[in-house]
């Protein structure tokens, strides 16, 4: 239909009165229904209306629910409207009460749900400034319960591993055979789950500090989703108890929040990713990532950058990555400029811009001088950093490369630290509240004749800075000297206004280094916790804030816990504590490098890395491996061709068991599958990613599972089958007594409402305890459903403020006023003292030198574990260009199922510079090869313009699969055929390099938290 046609058919009067909701107004216009239908005959049935009072009537052919959307990892709130004859998901939008979904303010708490739905439509004439939105892969997510891929039964395999061939068999003979084990595929005895827990012995007696055979139980799962994921972590640690849990975070993003942590704490086993203050920010810079189009939620983000472009003249932003995504334009750049980089050469833009900065005093000196918390109040800071602590550089002193101490001066404890006072000029502690030196350099006497040689930490990143020259550093990034100059005179022209961001985008061999840096930048300025400039709490949820399980009114993790005993199979922990280096010690042998890399900066729970030590039979094959909503074949960078074979052969790994509702390209090995529910049928409580404000999305199942049934009549998903795993196996945690209340009574768990409903009660009850609900709103939002579970469970005083969370879909902190004078409201700041030296960090040993890290941001190029770099191995004019990937806005490795995602694109690309396509004689549209130093290849069509960084090739993520209903698939003899729309296009993740100065198979990892690298890697192009 065309404009005129549309304006002729009263579209307009239409749109009007059906509201955000599509909830219609009935109001005196003669609106002629059939004529809407005639031309919207797609178009739902409202689930509810307003008569001329403005009072809500509901649709008796639909109910209405709050549940959480799992579209993708922000888990954002969502409300549904359900048939009730066939008890599917019409539709899917956002909830009001949260801040992820609400372009406006939220609702409070307070709000009734009716009155909630009421200010969202066009009869309140506040729709347009609430309206509650998901994003568009939310809003296809319901495609995911009908689709016929899906999986509802429990199967067995049939034939060899990964041929996708399967039986149907009950339930219970499933949980029969994994935990007895037997012959159960005529390829011989196969261990059950129950011999290997109770197996005393050790896994590997030339290992023995890796643990007994209970730790050959691998379990790969995804982190994000919340409280089911730590229900998966309470049978793993502590009922289980094995160290071999992995998840996706290593071979995803884990870098960049572990390294913008070392800005933060004084750790290096923390977590910190901010985000930008779009309400107040003068100039916003980001890089790695997209605003609104990844990470931190999709939703949230978009709105407030929209918002900010649309009212505020005065806000400018950068978005620095290899390709021009959106929300940037090369026509009209006045307020947001694309800036091309070169995949990996992220961390030496950080550096080029701090050595301008630094050498042109356009830092916040007076709030870097502050050595403490009381010298900051004094004079107006709400923070403070350790600029001015002296670091020793004595060689072969005790404290060389850590503070010199209160105590090695004599004067206090080892926690207190040093610096020189700036007004006089003398020693003093840490805890004075008078500015400090910023820098200094020599020998100081520190009492009892003692001279050292010590130097401020803000000196010593001077001097960092300054090691490689500026054309150096513009050289490695691809941006030119003037224009580093401009983004750091520009930068530092608004006070503490100005934000830098990060998320997923920047996974060189250096991102973790990458993330320190960039969290420095903005220690130079004071953005940390200032209004309009970073902002810390992004996605903080109750489980992180408060001990939920241990909360006021029950406590699930009290009972007698499995001991948990042995490293992990990927080597996280200290080298120097393992039994290989102390047995090199005893036989007088260099102990470095170690046989494999360790890691003693962050648990990595890396799926992929766990694999690989798999794969090696380094320290020991796993004996039995649980998959559950993860992928790591698909989405690990050069996993793939590491360990296939290692697990197809049953003689090296005997039992593989997937916990999903669909076959994808790792559980297609597995010998069973447990159907698992999909996200509207699940109990779940989660974070939501972007929010401001501490909050958790908490539900209930709004519509009936699809998955079969045990014997006794639950539902089988993921906890179902671990609890029952448990109870057979006789493993703690699970069972008659598997916890306790306030008053130590013990309480059972045989269902996941026996874990979720104490669970929600404990949220609903921690601090001010919520009110009761009417009876209207546990109606209108369809609680009335599953009160019978709660009321089997809770103590009637605990029933109501439980219900009234669920009523709201979860509970949310309110805060009305976001800031306090310059800073953030104290319910929004991230209060600690920001590391210009992490000391902690200096502390660690590199587990193949022996040396140990360095306290601040390191520029340095690409290299492998031993310290080579790749570009001697793989010389520029063998393989000119860097490899980048990045994140679709609505495609992902699991939108693949829904084909109103699938529909928006047949494929990928392979995008790279016309000018650099115009040398190898490509151009747009012709299909190449990419090939890797690995010896493989991935090939495509060619989308060749000026929106890539040059010397760079960039291919999108979410496509190219070859499982995940992209394949036949047979059941019981039947097949049911793959659907061709989710096998094309190209993923990148198989053919990426590795490390070839490790032994066996690997994965090239960052230097500093050993998390799988993607970027910057090199690579060849050839047409074909």
């Amino acid at each position: 239909m065309d404009r005129r046609d549309f304006l002729k058919a009263g579209s307009v009067a239409a749109v009007m009165t059906t509201g955000t909701l599509g909830a219609k107004a009935a109001t005196k216009a003669n609106v002629n229904d059939a004529e809407i239908s005639r031309y919207a005959p797609t178009s739902l049935t409202p689930e509810y209306y307003f008569d001329q009072d403005k009072q809500l009537v509901e649709n008796p052919e639909q109910r209405f629910a709050f549940s959480k959307c799992f579209g993708c990892f922000n888990v954002c709130g969502a409300r549904v409207s359900i048939d009730n004859k066939t008890d599917k998901v019409l539709r899917a939008v956002g909830n009001p009460y949260t801040l992820t979904n609400n372009a406006g303010q939220p609702f409070t708490m307070e709000t009734p749900p009716k009155e909630a739905m009421l200010q969202l439509s066009a009869v309140s004439g506040m729709s347009q400034s609430n309206r509650a939105t998901l994003c568009g892969r939310g809003n296809a997510v319901p495609d995911a319960f009908e689709d016929e891929h899906r999986i509802t039964q429990c199967l067995k395999r049939v034939g060899k591993r990964g041929e996708n061939r399967w039986q149907s068999i009950s339930y219970e003979q499933l949980l029969k055979e994994v935990t007895e084990g037997g012959d159960l595929f005529g390829e011989g005895k196969v261990e059950g789950l129950r011999a290997i827990h109770d197996n005393p012995a050790l896994a590997n007696a030339n290992y023995p500090d890796f643990g007994p055979v209970k730790n050959q139980l691998l379990v790969s799962t995804s982190s994000e989703q919340g409280a089911r994921a730590d229900f998966l972590h309470r049978f793993v640690k502590e009922s289980w108890g094995t160290p071999n849990i992995g998840n996706k975070d290593s071979y995803c993003g884990h870098q960049q929040v572990a390294g913008c942590a070392l800005g933060c704490f004084d750790a290096v086993d923390e977590m910190a990713l901010p985000q930008v203050d779009y309400e107040e920010t003068k100039f916003a810079i980001f890089i790695g990532t997209n605003p609104g189009l990844s990470g931190n939620g999709l939703n949230v983000g978009s709105r407030r950058l929209a918002k900010a472009r649309s009212d505020r003249p005065d806000f400018k932003y950068v978005v620095i990555d290899p390709i021009l995504r959106s929300l940037t334009s090369e026509v009209d750049n006045s307020q947001g400029e694309w800036l091309p980089i070169v995949s990996g050469g992220d961390t030496a833009l950080m550096f080029a811009m701090m050595q301008y900065i630094i050498n042109h005093d356009r830092y916040r000196r007076a709030y870097l001088e502050a050595p403490s918390q009381a010298c900051a109040d004094a004079i107006g800071e709400i923070n403070y950093t350790n600029a001015t602590y002296l670091v020793v550089k004595e060689p072969g002193h005790p404290l060389f490369n850590q503070f010199l101490t209160a105590e090695a001066c004599g004067v206090g404890e080892a926690e207190v630290k040093m610096v020189i006072d700036k007004a006089t000029g003398k020693l003093v502690t840490s805890e004075s509240d008078q500015l400090a030196e910023l820098f200094y350099k020599g020998t100081l006497a520190i009492g009892n004749g003692v001279e050292l040689q010590v130097e401020t930490a803000f000196s010593l990143l001077k001097h960092r800075v300054n090691e490689t020259s500026m054309r150096q550093l513009s050289e490695r990034c691809g941006i030119s000297v003037a224009k580093i100059e401009e983004l750091a005179k520009e930068f530092t022209s608004h006070g503490r206004s100005v934000a830098i961001e990060t998320n997923t985008g920047c996974n060189a061999s250096d991102g973790g280094q990458f993330a320190f840096a960039m969290i420095m930048l903005a220690t130079l300025v004071g953005a940390h916790n200032a209004k309009g400039g970073m902002m810390h709490m992004g996605g903080v949820g109750y489980a992180t804030m408060y001990d939920i399980y241990d909360g006021p009114l029950y406590n699930l993790m009290d009972f007698e816990h499995t001991s948990l005993t042995g490293f992990n199979a990927e080597r996280s922990g200290d080298y120097e504590l393992s039994h290989e280096y102390q047995q090199k010690l005893a036989k007088g042998i260099d102990p470095y490098p170690a046989e494999q890399p360790w890691n003693n900066t962050f648990v990595q729970d890396n799926s992929g890395e766990l694999l690989v030590a798999h794969a090696n039979k380094n320290p020991f094959q796993f004996k039995a491996w649980i998959t559950w909503a993860t992928n790591p074949i698909y989405g690990c960078s050069g996993l793939q061709d590491q360990v296939e074979e290692s697990i197809k052969d049953p003689k090296q790994l005997g039992l593989i068991i997937a916990l999903d509702p669909y076959i994808n390209e790792t559980n297609v090995f597995a010998d069973y599958i447990v159907p698992d529910s999909l996200q509207y049928e699940q109990w779940a409580n989660s974070r939501m990613w972007g929010s401001e404000f501490i909050g958790d999305v908490a539900c209930v199942p709004v519509v009936a599972s699809r998955n079969v049934k045990t014997a006794q009549g639950q539902e089988v998903n993921m906890e179902q089958f671990l609890i029952d795993v448990s109870k057979a196996i006789g493993l703690p945690g699970f069972g008659d007594k598997a916890f306790k209340d306030a008053e130590g009574r013990d309480l059972p768990i045989h269902t996941p409402a026996d874990f979720y409903v104490p669970l929600f009660a404990n949220i609903a009850h921690t601090g001010t305890v919520l009110p009761s609900p009417t009876d209207e709103d546990i109606a209108f939002t369809s609680v009335d459903r599953v009160l019978p579970l709660f009321k089997a469970r809770l103590k009637p005083e605990e029933l109501g403020p439980t219900a009234y969370m669920l009523t709201r879909g979860g509970r949310y902190e309110r805060v009305d006023d976001r800031y306090e004078g310059e800073f953030f409201n104290p319910m929004m700041r991230m209060d600690t003292q920001f590391q210009v030296y992490n000391e902690s960090l200096a502390r660690v040993k590199d587990s193949y030198s022996g040396e140990y890290n360095d306290g601040q941001p390191v520029y340095d190029v690409d290299r492998f574990w031993d310290g080579s770099a790749l570009r001697d191995l793989w010389k520029a004019n063998e393989y000119p260009f860097n490899l980048s990937t990045f994140k679709l806005h609505l495609r992902s490795p699991y939108s693949v199922a829904l084909p109103r995602i699938t529909a928006l694109g047949e494929t990928n690309y392979i995008h790279l510079h016309e000018d650099d396509a115009a040398k190898f004689g490509i151009k747009d549209g012709d299909r190449v090869q990419v090939l890797s130093p690995k010896g493989k290849h991935i090939e495509g069509i060619v989308q060749a313009d000026k929106t890539v960084a040059r010397n760079t090739i960039v291919v999108g993520m979410g496509y190219g699969h070859w499982c995940f209903g992209a394949s036949d698939l047979e059941v019981d003899g039947q097949v049911i055929p793959g659907i061709p729309s989710r096998g094309t296009g190209i993923c990148p993740n198989p053919f990426n390099i590795v490390d070839p100065s490790r032994k066996g198979a690997s994965l090239y990892r960052d230097k500093t938290f050993g998390s799988t690298a993607r970027h910057g890697v090199p690579v060849a192009i050839r047409k074909v």
